[in-house]
């Protein structure tokens, strides 16, 4: 028997094998990704025919995660733990930020590609969504910004790719002691990898 730290169970590779014990939330999350996009680190040339629900799991492991790093712990936080996870990891602006955030919101809650924001930022100003596979495009682009309404498109396996890059970026946060983040990030690990499923 292998005893893994709080740190290797919380990333634990979904290719290996499930634990008798019990599996993290992000485990079982990138098990299941993989059987809707393929494998990690590689795009598929096949249809997408789970594109929606990978989107839709992609976003919600970004929330997730994003409890591990954001400074922002409160109840009513999500957006700005959301926000702030994406433009400092992602490496994106502040404003396409937020439209993940929106795109996130358009999905979880209404399985839709449009919403209208209810939050300070750009409120009750539509957003509308288009997603492509085309993998040459960014993660996020601007269409057009019209009165209360602004038009992006997204590239699904750009998404996909920054759900993977947040994922090994705060596995590097939590094993860099120098790292300003680090003992909040090793701290939410501690707490969040005790979060276990039975599943085979």
């Amino acid at each position: 028997m292998i005893i893994d730290g709080p740190i290797e169970s919380f990333f634990k590779n979904p290719s290996l094998e499930a634990s008798p014990e019990g599996n993290g939330i992000l485990f079982h999350l990138r098990r299941d990704l993989v059987k809707l996009y393929g494998k990690e680190g590689k795009n598929s040339d096949a249809d997408l025919p789970h594109a929606m629900l990978a989107m839709m799991g992609i976003l919600a492991g970004i929330d997730y995660l994003s409890k591990v790093y954001s400074r922002h712990q409160g109840y009513r936080d999500d957006r700005k733990r959301f926000v702030e996870t994406v433009h400092d990891l992602c490496n994106i602006t502040n404003d396409d930020s937020e439209a993940l955030y929106q795109f996130r919101c358009a999905l979880v809650h209404s399985v839709a590609l449009s919403t209208i924001s209810t939050s300070n930022y750009r409120k009750n100003t539509r957003f509308i969504f288009e997603v492509t596979d085309d993998e040459s495009l960014f993660l996020i682009e601007k269409l057009s910004d019209v009165g209360n309404e602004l038009r992006y498109r997204i590239s699904f396996w750009k998404l996909k790719e920054a759900f993977l890059d947040v994922i090994g970026r705060l596995e590097d946060i939590a094993r860099d002691v120098g790292h300003s983040r680090n003992a909040q990030v090793v701290n939410m690990i501690g707490q969040m990898h005790s979060e276990k499923i039975l599943k085979k």
